[in-house]
């Protein structure tokens, strides 16, 4: 998919609002908004988790905890 112009200002326009939310969170709570970027970083790395383990599912990459093999009954 090529990056047209709509694509950026589009991107512009939500990230602007993001940090929006964010300064007005503020307001109400004691979180400055020096770290509104977190809640994206946060985001991407929570949906991350599900990519990862549907991915190590699939491919039989399987899962270790404590120097063990998991496996998947099914």
């Amino acid at each position: 998919m090529p990056i047209t112009w709509l694509t950026i200002c589009l991107s512009i326009i939500v990230i602007w609002q993001h940090y929006n939310l964010r300064r007005l969170g503020a307001e109400i709570s004691e979180c400055p908004t020096k770290y509104w970027w977190l809640g994206g970083l946060g985001g991407a790395l929570v949906a991350a988790m599900p990519i990862a383990s549907a991915i190590k599912t699939e491919t039989g990459w399987g899962w270790t905890w404590r120097g063990r093999a998991l496996q998947i009954k099914s």
